[in-house]
């Protein structure tokens, strides 16, 4: 359905959602829960989004609200200024059909509006240890078993709320606090995966890392030290690193890759697909897996041109000896489909949204028992 894959989208952008169909359940949790942005339909099976928009304007102000729907252009700007009119923030509309860069770039200028970002506030939060992990299953398609989770990392405000990565990690990777965040990402988790290990369930973590962390000579042994210290194979662990961070410094890269690949850890191409690596770097550097983009993911059974896109990535890794991963996995139709092309490992809201590490053991048993 398309609200999946709008929270799917806000999740890429590190944003915490919730998504219903249903208006009782979204003014139950509105009030409960104010959000910190709402994405709304127009047109929607049992009330329309005017009607959503007159509610809002009495338990909302100051929330950004962003217009999705299918309707014209003219529908659209008319709805705009009605909810300007009643006193909402009205940040944006797009229409259906949509690209997945076009609502992210909607919802990362949206999270940088919310007010400006300090350097001094980030490191607050970092000894605050405001900054905690989701984390985000995905299953082997061929023994269909949850095999691990991608780490997530969050920032909850105590004043602002939830603060997503896209309005603070660019900004701590032109500062030297992108350290003091990655040292914080790898600690929490490494040390979560090291008690599923050892008291739940053989699981991989898989980390995003920095181009900067990336650079540095000493971090295959600052990660080796800290595997030794939770007791930790370094196996479980799979950095993912983004394409524009593999086209860096090729020497440098190739130096600090290869000594990860040594000490065990694997490695994976991030978001492959949108970037600008050449072919040349899977054939140069150790990467074992490649993570196909959501966006081609999501529209495979819509779009031919997608499908094509997702099928020549799995040949091709099959092909190097190299793993797939396909994120934004949201429907039955696709998790099949994958598994007809030989893809590997899916990732996405059909098999889990992303969960705080004690939500991790009763998501495993149910997983399982519903198999």
């Amino acid at each position: 359905m398309i609200r999946h894959l709008v929270a799917e989208i806000a999740q890429t952008c590190g944003w915490e959602t919730f998504d219903t169909g249903d208006p009782e359940v979204f003014e139950a949790e509105v009030r409960r829960r104010p959000p910190a942005a709402v994405v709304l339909d127009l047109v929607m099976p049992n009330v329309d989004g005017i009607e959503v928009l007159r509610e809002l304007a009495a338990v909302l102000t100051g929330i950004p609200i962003l217009i999705l729907s299918g309707m014209d252009g003219r529908l659209l700007e008319t709805a705009m200024q009605l909810g300007q009119a009643r006193g909402l923030t009205m940040a944006g509309c797009i229409q259906k059909p949509f690209r997945a860069d076009a609502l992210s770039a909607l919802l990362q200028k949206v999270a940088s509006c919310r007010g400006e970002i300090s350097e001094a506030m980030l490191e607050e939060a970092v000894e605050r240890e405001e900054l905690d992990l989701h984390y985000q299953p995905y299953l082997d398609l061929q023994s269909r078993r949850i095999i691990g989770a991608e780490a997530l990392v969050r920032w909850q405000h105590p004043q602002r709320g939830p603060i997503p990565p896209s309005a603070f990690i660019p900004m701590a990777e032109k500062s030297a606090l992108i350290g003091k965040v990655t040292d914080l990402v790898l600690a929490k988790a490494v040390a979560q995966a090291a008690r599923w290990n050892d008291r739940l369930a053989p699981l991989d973590i898989s980390i995003n890392l920095s181009a900067r962390s990336i650079q540095d000579v000493t971090f295959p042994e600052q990660i080796l030290r800290l595997c030794r210290q939770h007791s930790l194979n370094p196996a479980r662990i799979v950095f993912e690193i983004t394409e524009t961070a593999a086209m860096q410094d090729p020497v440098m890269l190739m130096d600090v890759l290869t000594r990860l690949r040594l000490k065990g850890i694997r490695l994976s191409i991030d978001d492959f697909g949108t970037g600008y690596s050449s072919l040349a770097q899977l054939r140069r550097l150790p990467f074992s897996e490649l993570k196909i983009d959501l966006s081609f993911v999501s529209t495979m059974m819509a779009s031919r041109d997608s499908e094509i896109i997702v099928k020549t990535i799995i040949d091709m890794a099959r092909n190097l000896g190299l793993r797939t991963v396909a994120e934004g996995v949201e429907t039955p139709t696709i998790l099949e489909r994958l598994g007809e092309l030989g893809c590997n490992v899916a990732q996405g809201y059909l098999i889990g949204r992303p969960m705080t590490a004690p939500q991790i053991p009763s998501f495993l048993g149910n997983y399982a028992a519903a198999q």
